[in-house]
């Protein structure tokens, strides 16, 4: 079992008062200020970071005819297959990648924040109210496969690094790990409870984990021990993309972008936006991308020293939640909105506004 440390940015006692703390209140809705895009991102931030309501009584999703449009936050795959997974226990599965969507039985009507395509055959989903699928059948079909059974926690996103190993995080510091294929799962206890928001691993095997407090902590031995990296912001960060050379771009609330060379000195990139960046991308290409406002997403060719806009052309007012490029080099986007492809060809970007 590993032991998280305490993020270097909150106090020795605790995460005390931060400004991430103090914009969510006691961690609901109520009372959210307005900024730019305001209700879209306070519906992705009721999706993500609130305390899921509890509703002990769970039932099937839905088959619904526009499953495909409805909120979805999340998007992986391997080669044509894709999966994309939202509101309602709403499950959509491509295996054209991304031309042609539907969808697919799921056991739960909870929302679902995260999805991962282990190969051909095996997925995994989490979601509000402690809800774990598995698929073994590439999407087609699903059974829950709980680890525990708690009303207040959130799993905000999943990870396997191969069939056997895997990581869920969430809110309140759910950090799960699994080396038997989910067969069992172990919490890694800690001594603070910021919301994990995501997790990703670097092409070496390495592990980077974001969320509440400004946290940022990096794993080089399959997350048995984590290195907290102290960052000059104590908001959320919503992601992390890992860099060639050992360091990462950081992005999160109020268009805040970081990036480190190597994971020591952070410098605050210069950002077009003040839109809460929810998720990004590293394309096949080397270019950086990342989830902005609504039509718009920020693109990076300089290995995330600059950004600029470039246009959501097959929705111009889907505020983008999560993407993932498929094999044959078209991004697959989800939205507030429903799912998109992107071509490539398309995604160029325009100055500043």
């Amino acid at each position: 079992m590993s032991l998280l440390p305490n993020q270097p940015n909150q106090p020795n006692d605790g995460p005390g008062f931060a400004p991430a703390r103090s914009f969510f209140g006691h961690r609901n809705l109520n009372g959210f200020p307005a900024w730019p895009s305001s209700r879209v991102a306070v519906l992705l931030l009721c999706a993500c970071l609130a305390e899921p309501a509890a509703q002990p009584v769970d039932g099937d999703a839905v088959i619904a005819r526009l499953a495909k449009r409805s909120l979805l936050l999340d998007v992986h795959g391997r080669g044509e297959r894709a999966l994309a997974v939202g509101e309602r226990g709403h499950i959509l599965l491509t295996t054209d990648s991304g031309h042609n969507w539907r969808q697919v039985p799921a056991p739960t009507r909870r929302m679902l924040t995260g999805v991962f395509l282990v190969d051909d055959q095996t997925a995994w989903a989490v979601g509000h109210q402690s809800v774990i699928l598995k698929s073994d059948d590439g999407g087609e079909t699903w059974a829950k496969a709980n680890a525990e059974n708690d009303p207040e926690t959130g799993y905000l996103d999943v990870l396997f690094q191969d069939a056997r190993t895997g990581f869920i995080v969430g809110s309140y510091g759910k950090f799960l790990s699994t080396s038997d294929g989910g067969n069992n799962w172990t919490e890694a206890k800690q001594d603070d409870d910021p919301h994990f928001s995501h997790i990703i691993a670097t092409p070496d095997g390495g592990l980077w984990l974001t969320g509440e407090f400004g946290t940022v902590r990096r794993s080089g031995d399959r997350a048995k021990r984590w290195e907290p990296l102290a960052t000059p912001y104590e908001g959320t960060f919503f992601g992390a993309l890992p860099l060639a050379k050992g360091g990462a771009v950081v992005f999160g609330l109020r268009g805040n972008i970081f990036r480190s060379g190597d994971g020591g000195e952070w410098l605050k990139i210069e950002s077009p936006t003040k839109a809460l960046l929810h998720g990004g991308l590293a394309l096949a290409d080397g270019r950086l991308v990342l989830t902005a406002a609504p039509g718009q997403l920020l693109v990076s060719a300089d290995d995330g020293r600059t950004f600029r806009w470039a246009a959501i052309v097959a929705d111009e007012t889907a505020t983008a939640t999560s993407l993932w490029q498929a094999a044959d080099g078209g991004v697959l986007l989800t939205s507030d909105k429903g799912v998109h492809r992107l071509e490539l060809v398309g995604l160029k970007t325009e100055a500043g506004k």
